[in-house]
């Protein structure tokens, strides 16, 4: 049975062999993408892209869309200063960004959601967002839309398939409409989400609720499911309307769509999140393996594995690299950062025969550290075995790694 040592040489050895650090991810501020993936989004368009046209659906529904008009990637995204976040600038003529159909852009219940830089009146109804309802021939309306109106106020419209008309859409039937009490300011970074959960339409302002307004046709939203003809009336729209021209002109970063009414809560903590310093976690894993032919440590042959487990409700792609340390204060080489992913509830093992692969080493004998690199928590557990002249293990010590909490450089 192998024994634990609470003084052995070993546990000498590996008074450093996890590094344990202050910080906890409990206590970690939230960047604002993984805010909104809590939430489970069934679209979420972040508008980073730096080339092409194809606009990438995050939500992991597979709604991408496409840019066309006049559209300028690459824009400081909001709030401006975050590392390597990007939005779009529309130009308020034909700039869009269109969505094919699908049958997960058609719920019943909804929560809209964008950061904005509206940038002034163009005598248009500028859509922030809009799925389209095909009516007939020449004639649509919005399923689902968030407006910013041309003296400043947002207006969410939803075609809910109740009887009656809303005089504020203009008699339109089955459509309704809601207004902010509150205007945008033309120039100024805004964060604008409105929820309907089958009665009510709730407009937020900067994370704050801006009005209520109880439907005058209460229901679900009327799905539109894809056309099979793939008429492109049907599509959703960002920063315009699929089709027809009702262009946004200013900058439109991260839009999330969920297919419920979002509590004032969690549209409060998306809002906070974003002055949240944005970070990432590290893990630094000390290993020993192989047999000694000098006395660097105590003649025996060591083992390390080191488990890697991914907690998270989605896929997870990290890094990975090993530093080598070296006696006398010699510092070793640091190799290459390594791709590794894994699955919801996934895991794999990270052990001597792998080190000694990516290192290159040809040495009977190694210790350093494998480092890890990841933006979302993972568990990791090293274990560690030492044999000695009988080859049979007599030593095994188990240790759970905890994160070190990285910060962007400003």
């Amino acid at each position: 049975m192998p024994r634990r040592f609470p003084s052995s040489i070993f546990r000498q050895l590996a008074a450093g062999l996890v590094v344990w650090l202050a910080s906890t991810a409990h206590a970690a501020p939230q960047s604002y993408r993984l805010q909104i993936m809590a939430d489970a989004p069934f679209g979420y368009w972040r508008l980073g892209e730096l080339t092409g046209t194809n606009a990438a659906d995050s939500s992991g529904n597979g709604n991408n869309g496409r840019y066309s008009g006049g559209f300028t990637l690459g824009q400081p995204g909001l709030p401006p200063g975050v590392p390597g976040d990007t939005a779009v600038l529309f130009n308020g003529v034909n700039g869009r960004v269109a969505v094919p159909n699908s049958a997960t852009l058609n719920p019943a219940n909804i929560t809209m959601e964008a950061k904005i830089r509206w940038d002034g009146r163009n005598d248009f109804q500028q859509r922030i967002l809009e799925k389209s309802f095909f009516v007939d021939p020449g004639q649509e309306q919005a399923q689902y839309a968030l407006s910013i109106l041309d003296d400043g106020h947002v207006r969410v419209e939803l075609r809910t398939g109740g009887a009656g008309a809303d005089p504020l859409c203009g008699a339109t039937n089955n459509v309704v409409c809601a207004n902010s009490i509150a205007t945008v300011s033309v120039g100024v970074e805004t964060h604008i989400a409105a929820t309907y959960d089958g009665r009510e339409v709730r407009i937020y302002i900067n994370g704050n609720l801006d009005s209520v307004t109880t439907a005058v046709a209460v229901g679900p939203i009327e799905a539109v499911p894809p056309n099979p003809n793939n008429v492109p009336n049907d599509e959703l729209g960002i920063a315009n309307q699929s089709v027809r021209n009702r262009p946004f002109k200013g900058l439109i970063d991260e839009v999330a769509l969920f297919s419920r009414a979002l509590s004032a809560d969690r549209i409060r903590a998306h809002y906070q999140s974003q002055f949240e310093e944005a970070h990432s976690f590290e893990y630094a894993v000390k290993f020993v393996c192989g047999t000694p032919r000098v006395p660097v440590v105590a003649p025996g042959t060591y083992f390390t594995a080191i488990n890697v487990h991914n907690p998270n409700p989605r896929a997870l792609g990290f890094q990975k690299k090993f530093a080598i340390a070296l006696p006398g204060e010699r510092a070793g080489r640091v190799s290459k950062f390594f791709d590794a992913k894994l699955g919801p509830d996934e895991a794999f093992e990270i052990d001597c025969p792998d080190i000694m692969q990516k290192t290159e080493t040809r040495e009977g004998f190694l210790k350093g550290f494998v480092v890890i690199h990841t933006e979302m928590e993972l568990d990791i557990v090293a274990v560690y075995t030492a044999a000695g002249a009988t080859g049979k293990v007599e030593t095994m010590e188990i240790e759970r790694v905890p994160a070190r909490i990285m910060k962007p450089n400003r």
